[in-house]
């Protein structure tokens, strides 16, 4: 009997798709920053098509939800990755001095409108200034901060948002904020009709949205690991966007019994439709992309609001070393 040689045998591992990647997928725990939903669907795809065990890791999404608060566990290390709603929580993290890297920009387009009944007279935003406005407690440092620099508007409009529709359906005078991708919906279901919308990203609110954050020491002791997380994710998102959502919204409904086909067709239909995930910069970068003159010009804004120090350093809070590649423009 003829003895394979240490070729032969390597070999025969490699026909068998025995890699070293196959025994010792790397074991990343990423945490969203709600509970499941179409926003969040890339991931889910990516974890659903069986992509990011492909790119040879172990991913194990967990999901937010009311009280988790996905930055404070990526900078006590409790957990690997994590969304960062938007650009303003990699600021809050720097400020902090906390070791965590933006990696990944999701969404292009911060998905945060102001809803008005469809009979308002309003053209823009600049004609909602002096007007009563129900935001979050969460808004009045984000876009509230943005809304005040930008065209004046004050604390004096404030009104309490609780979350519910109701105060919105009963005055037809009322604004409240939102997501494209949701209160939209609710709305139109509960009313009878479809409420006008003004996305604060097409005037300007420049910040990104779903960004992939990551323990700062893996972007140099562990780049290969970032770098197949980022790489699976996108293609996730492709997939989701472009392909069959069916994979992710099974796992998404399962993990979420709230959610519908209705609800989840409808949220990923208004992504498309306001170039949430590929707009912009993605249509030569790829889908994920970042650059150093969007945030230069975020956190001009963030700063001159006062909501920071005016000498903050925003590179260190992200890094593109992991996008702007162009991954996904063959499919195109």
């Amino acid at each position: 009997m003829k003895v394979p040689t240490l070729s032969a045998l390597c070999g025969m591992f490699l026909a068998a798709g025995l890699t070293s990647t196959s025994f010792a997928a790397e074991r990343v725990v990423f945490m969203t920053d709600w509970k499941p939903e179409a926003e969040q669907g890339g991931f889910y795809e990516a974890q659903a098509l069986g992509l990011y065990a492909k790119h040879g890791l172990d991913v194990q999404i967990r999901s937010g939800g009311t009280g988790a608060n996905p930055q404070q566990l990526m900078a006590a290390g409790a957990v690997d990755m994590a969304i960062g709603s938007n650009s303003f929580f990699v600021l809050n993290l720097v400020k902090a001095g906390a070791p965590v890297v933006a990696v990944m920009a999701s969404y292009q387009k911060d998905p945060q409108v102001l809803i008005l009944h469809p009979e308002d007279k309003a053209a823009g935003l600049a004609d909602l200034k002096g007007r009563p406005i129900m935001i979050s407690d969460a808004s009045i440092d984000t876009m509230w901060a943005w809304l005040k620099g930008k065209y004046g508007f004050e604390d004096k409009q404030i009104r309490k948002y609780s979350g519910s529709p109701a105060p919105f359906l009963v005055d037809k005078t009322a604004i409240q904020q939102g997501y494209a991708t949701s209160e939209p919906l609710t709305i139109e279901k509960a009313g009878g009709f479809k409420p006008k919308l003004f996305l604060l990203a097409d005037s300007g609110y420049s910040t990104y949205g779903s960004l992939v954050l990551v323990k700062g020491d893996w972007v140099t002791k562990k780049p290969e690991v970032v770098k197949a997380f980022v790489e699976a994710s996108i293609e996730g998102w492709k997939a989701y966007m472009s392909g069959d959502p069916a994979p992710a919204d099974a796992l998404i409904k399962k993990g979420n019994p709230d959610m519908t086909d209705e609800i989840l067709a409808y949220a990923r239909d208004r992504m498309k439709e306001y170039g949430i995930i590929d707009s912009g910069d993605t249509k030569t970068m790829g889908i994920g992309a970042m650059t150093d003159a969007r945030w230069a010009e975020f956190t001009k804004m963030a700063t001159g609001a006062g909501l920071y120090p005016a000498d903050i350093d925003a590179k260190k809070g992200y890094t593109l070393q992991f996008v702007d590649k162009g991954y996904g423009l063959d499919a195109r």
